[in-house]
């Protein structure tokens, strides 16, 4: 018998219940509660209003609690319906582990998208996929940068609130310092969720478990396990004690280096972006000199101010040998201040909108 029919029936048989219970109290006290003389018989005749209101109560507090079981139910319900469409690998998976709790929450957050919010309640399919991208992207929390003795580091932005920006993160290493800049040319659902993804994996690199080697041969590894396609990338390692830079860099805009000498440009293999099939050689950069700074930006700003990456790097160059800064936040303020300068001869309302900054300051 199904819970259509069975809860019909239970709350009748309770009905029927009270009010047979209702009915034999009220008999029993006007049988056996009389008054010979007539007098105060409106006492006589409250009892089944009083007795009623009592009942009504009892019924209400069942029923209250009833449906706070019944809700709970529901919930344990949709639970185990939610685990067993997941695949089985992820389902063998201890529940409590960051890996299952993102992927559950990604495939819920989805299934919300695709069934609670169709795209009729938006004015374009657009502002659906942008609304969905958000959604997903709040699974990944705000940019915490751990202090790294050696390394000075700011990013923008440092919340993970808008669909638009790349993932960064920083990690430190037992040697050193580990880096990460991930996205798409455009915001999307896809976008989205690989970044959910890849936060998982470089979540499991732990706080100084690892060498800098170890830790990009592992990011290597857990990649090449899914197929990210049109993957905008640029993850590096800097040793404490070695001016040396290994790097993975898969973007159209290169790793600019400033120095006390000026500007440099350091590219990586050639390759706009991540190919699932390929082997992908880690890139080395030496002269990585104590005060210099390295500066990523993602490949939005070409689209965004349409210019090159060379013409990019002549606007910086006079602009900040002047400057001169002496920590990574200044750079990154001075750059910000550079970009909006530049957004406003374009007349863009917010240049900053779509931009990721990673500044990486080597102190010693």
């Amino acid at each position: 018998m199904s819970y259509r029919v069975k809860l019909p029936i239970l709350f009748g048989i309770i009905s029927f219940l009270f009010f047979l219970i209702h009915f034999l109290f009220a008999e029993f006290t006007f049988t056996h509660w009389q008054n010979p003389k007539g007098e105060n018989t409106l006492n006589f005749n409250l009892v089944g209003v009083y007795s009623s209101f009592v009942f009504s109560l009892l019924t209400g507090f069942i029923i209250y609690y009833f449906l706070g079981f019944l809700y709970q139910f529901i919930l344990h319900v949709i639970a185990h319906i939610q685990d067993n469409e997941l695949p089985k690998d992820i389902r063998n998976l201890n529940q409590d582990s960051e890996e299952y709790k993102i992927y559950k929450s990604v495939r819920f957050a989805l299934l919300q998208g695709d069934e609670s919010l169709g795209e009729e309640q938006f004015e374009n399919k657009f502002d659906w996929k942008t609304n969905q991208a958000v959604s997903v992207n709040k699974q990944i929390p705000d940019i915490q940068i751990p202090k790294i003795p050696g390394f000075d580091v700011s990013v923008f932005p440092s919340v993970m609130r808008y669909a638009g920006a790349d993932y960064i993160r920083i990690v430190r290493a037992k040697d050193g310092i580990f880096g990460i800049l991930a996205g798409h040319m455009e915001p999307g659902i896809l976008e989205s969720s690989e970044k959910v993804f890849i936060h998982g994996i470089v979540s499991s690199f732990g706080d100084g478990l690892f060498s800098t080697e170890e830790l990009l041969e592992k990011l290597k590894f857990a990649l090449h396990q899914f197929t990210f396609l049109r993957l905008k990338i640029s993850a590096f390692v800097i040793q404490n004690k070695e001016d040396k830079m290994s790097f993975l860099h898969y973007m159209d805009m290169p790793i600019f280096q400033f120095s006390d000498h000026g500007i440099q440009v350091i590219e990586g293999s050639g390759d706009d972006h991540w190919y699932p099939n390929h082997k992908h050689p880690l890139s080395m950069a030496d002269g990585i000199e104590i005060g210099d700074y390295l500066v990523w930006a993602s490949d939005r700003t070409l689209t965004q101010f349409g210019l090159t990456s060379f013409e990019i790097m002549e606007e910086f160059v006079d602009y900040l040998l002047d400057l001169r800064p002496s920590s990574s936040r200044q750079m990154l303020l001075a750059i910000a201040k550079k970009m909006s300068a530049l957004g406003a001869e374009r007349n863009l309302t917010n240049p900053m909108e779509k931009l990721s900054i990673l500044v990486v300051r080597r102190n010693k």
